[in-house]
């Protein structure tokens, strides 16, 4: 399956003043359970703790992807190819909702002379979770604010992507391959966003 990735919304507030290694234990056993687990094998969609000590966090899996990464980087390269045909407000809007999330710094950077430059507003630094092993995505709940004012701009235009993607990119194969699968992995993303944003947290994804 390749490099998996686990999301959570996490209340920085609460989670920074803990010391370094006891933040990186308790987001791990959010994540993935407890080493003595027998099954943490949890449902599709988000998964809110029950008890009151542990409502710091909340953990989101994404549908139809096993967990695996390889889903948010095809949908990035979809994007790529894509962007070209949409709209500048559009265009604009998703590139920086995108470029931490799936649309990743390989891409943006990256753009051929004759494509329309682009700056990320947002950037992912899992260094700033002081190195700790395995964290791929880290966005401060300030990013997540700016991410989901970019996404209330690209929401209500999402459906009009169909088109041109059905036209300029067909009979595509892999975890993407069709305009649905890449409109639901943006969408879930979209809600992650704004579930974290409505609450002032940040979004961490481990490898697992």
């Amino acid at each position: 399956m390749g490099v998996c990735m686990e999301v959570l919304i996490v209340d920085w507030s609460w989670l920074r003043p803990q010391p370094a290694d006891r933040r990186g234990e308790l987001v791990e056993v959010a994540a993935f359970g407890p080493e003595d687990a027998y099954d943490y094998d949890l449902p599709e969609g988000w998964t809110w703790p029950e008890g009151a000590e542990d409502r710091w966090w909340a953990r989101y899996e994404f549908r139809s992807t096993m967990t695996s990464y390889k889903a948010h980087f095809w949908a990035g390269e979809r994007w790529d190819k894509l962007r070209d045909f949409v709209d500048p407000p559009l265009r604009e809007a998703l590139d920086q909702f995108g470029a931490p999330l799936f649309w990743g710094e390989h891409h943006h950077e990256l753009l051929p002379p004759d494509q329309p430059p682009f700056s990320a507003a947002v950037v992912s630094h899992p260094d700033d979770w002081h190195r700790e092993a395995g964290v791929m995505l880290w966005l401060r709940p300030e990013d997540v604010e700016v991410l989901r004012r970019f996404w209330a701009q690209a929401e209500p235009h999402l459906s009009s992507l169909r088109d041109p993607f059905e036209r300029h990119l067909p009979e595509l194969t892999g975890w993407i391959a069709d305009f649905d699968s890449f409109a639901r992995l943006v969408t879930e993303w979209g809600d992650v966003v704004s579930r974290a944003a409505e609450r002032e947290w940040a979004v961490i994804g481990l490898r697992c």
